[in-house]
């Protein structure tokens, strides 16, 4: 007996050692990885300025006065930058993405409206200026027509994955109709064409985002959000006689069957961007070019917005888009400037479509136009008639400026939203368009904005600013 208690208590004592033993080597390990953690977290040469995951630039290394120090703004915006710049966030945000698809953690699938309410779409031409004025809309909605759906539409149901919808592997997202900011564009429209009347040519392109010509109707209408089309209608018809309109929208959605749109990026392919230009060559009475008389790049697996909005989906991560680019054939040169994130920019010589193997995948879409300059010049040596075109535009005008090239001898871009900051920096007095146009001699004016742009509260300032006349 005594013998089995003397055994019992070496083995309890064997047990605890060992016990003691691994709670020394997790303590230990523990300590290790925060400390490894830690190291890495003072390499300050590897921290990250921008997130290739999301999309944006990263916090700022806060600045220290004596009143960010006192009022304790320097410490927290230290913390947010020390958490925001960690150099293996990146990886962890993947990682930590991944887990989640293993657990088959889903977003949920819509049914019926959203938070966000679409106004609805009255008919007919109004008081641009009064709508403006007002906060409300009381005008009655416009009666659907019925269509027939070419076999592109997708009729799949909606799920939410982050900020983002999806359905049949492929990202949507969703426009809103508001009134009062739509009367806005429309103004700012007039009024360019206004001031330049008897001087040049106006077009405005609305381009439809992918849901309002992919997706089914009653798809639509069970997210709440608004019938694109209807939307585009709406502000051609609020437009002046003087500005000739481009409607795109019923070409795009006979071709919906193709691949006109990305499907984890929200723009346009450059496939789309073609049949838009075929339907602006229709509304200036030239005759488009081939598909087939261009030369292409291509670049596959690339994850754009959509992958990054929706938390790195593995249904879009499993499913990456090809880039296809057309290059144009009478130029491919063009001068562009580039901003150094500090007020200046620099000058360079570039490619229209540029070969950008080497790039990020996510950040493919900048093989058009060198991405969102505000403001390039290119020159096409094959024409020798002095015409010339000024593209006002977004991100989806850099698709469709390669189109362009051919048709024209002298070719200007201008992203509405960063031009006016070129300007302060190049000593520009005059920032409007219809400086640039007079100054130039341009033609042709073409405005090209996705029709979720039209809307955006952040952005009508800046079109507004260069479609005023200053004469």
């Amino acid at each position: 007996m005594q013998e089995q208690d003397q055994a019992k208590r070496r083995q309890q004592q064997k047990r605890r050692r060992w016990n003691n033993r691994v709670t020394g080597i997790k303590v230990t390990v523990f300590f290790g990885v925060l400390l490894l953690l830690s190291l890495i977290g003072l390499l300050w040469f590897a921290r990250p300025s921008t997130s290739t995951l999301e999309k944006r630039e990263l916090t700022k290394f806060p600045k220290l006065t004596w009143s960010s120090f006192w009022d304790g703004s320097f410490f927290s915006g230290l913390d947010k930058w020390y958490a925001d710049t960690y150099p293996l966030r990146e990886s962890m945000i993947g990682a930590e993405q991944r887990l989640k698809n293993a657990y088959g953690i889903r977003g949920t699938q819509l049914s019926g409206n959203q938070n966000q309410v679409a106004e609805t779409i009255p008919t007919g031409t109004q008081d641009l200026e009064e709508l403006v004025k007002q906060t409300e809309a009381t005008d009655q909605p416009t009666e659907s027509t019925q269509e027939t759906l070419p076999d592109g539409t997708i009729k799949a149901p909606l799920e939410q994955v982050g900020s983002i919808y999806i359905a049949d592997h492929q990202g949507f997202g969703l426009y809103y109709f508001g009134q009062k900011n739509s009367a806005r564009y429309c103004l700012a429209i007039n009024s360019l064409a206004d001031s330049l009347k008897g001087t040049a040519n106006v077009y405005s392109l609305i381009a439809p985002i992918s849901a309002g010509v992919m997706l089914d109707k009653s798809v639509i209408e069970q997210t709440g959000s608004s019938d694109e089309e209807e939307a585009i209608n709406w502000m051609y018809a609020n437009m002046d006689e003087n500005v000739k309109t481009v409607s795109v929208f019923e070409t795009l959605r006979a071709h919906n069957a193709e691949y006109i749109y990305f499907h984890t990026d929200h723009h346009w392919t450059a496939l789309g961007a073609y049949y838009a230009y075929t339907d602006f060559c229709k509304a200036k009475g030239i005759e488009p070019h081939a598909l087939s008389s261009f030369k292409t790049y291509t670049f596959p697996d690339y994850l754009g917005t959509f992958y990054s909005g929706s938390n790195q989906s593995e249904e879009l991560g499993s499913n990456p888009d090809t880039i296809t680019a057309y290059i144009p054939n009478g130029t491919n040169l063009m001068k562009t400037y580039m901003s150094n994130h500090d007020g200046t920019y620099t000058e360079y010589d570039w490619n229209i479509v540029f070969d950008v193997s080497d790039y990020d995948k996510s950040a493919l879409y900048s093989t058009f136009t060198a991405g969102d300059q505000p403001y390039s010049y290119a020159h096409n040596p094959e024409i020798h008639d002095g015409s010339s075109v000024v593209l006002v535009k977004d991100s989806y005008g850099n698709a469709f400026l390669p189109f362009l090239v051919d048709h024209y001898e002298h070719i200007y871009l201008v992203d509405f939203r960063y031009y006016k900051s070129y300007c302060e920096w190049a000593g520009i007095a005059d920032p409007s368009l219809e400086a640039l146009v007079r100054d130039k001699g341009i033609q042709d004016v073409i405005v090209l904005n996705n029709i979720y742009n039209t809307a955006a509260d952040e952005l009508l300032p800046y079109l507004e600013e260069l479609c005023k006349s200053n004469g």
